[in-house]
């Protein structure tokens, strides 16, 4: 479809920036956008995810932390083993340090 048909916006008439240049820039912020999104997704949460095995408490097992995730504020919240009632294994929920990311 052609938009040739269209008159030129105000200020465009002088020149300035050709459309297919301004196209161009918009795909390339937005390009770039999503991949910050998703260096901060596998990077920024999995050292959150990570910080619940290193600030795990004395005498709890690697394989005995657990992590849920959050939506408000975005992250991790770290579960760990508090005790047995009744023969089961009651879990702590505590959030990840605020240093993790």
């Amino acid at each position: 479809m052609s938009w040739d048909w269209v008159p030129p916006r105000p200020g465009e008439e002088q020149g300035g920036p050709s459309p297919a240049l301004r196209r161009t820039v918009t795909v390339l912020a937005v390009l770039f956008t999503g991949v910050l999104v998703l260096f901060y997704a596998s990077q920024g949460l999995g050292q959150a995810r990570d910080a619940c095995v290193r600030d795990r408490p004395a005498g709890v097992a690697v394989g005995d932390v657990g992590s849920q995730w959050r939506w408000l504020p975005p992250g991790y919240d770290c579960t760990y083993p508090s005790g047995e009632v009744d023969g089961e294994v009651t879990s702590a929920l505590r959030p990840a340090p605020a240093g993790a990311l």
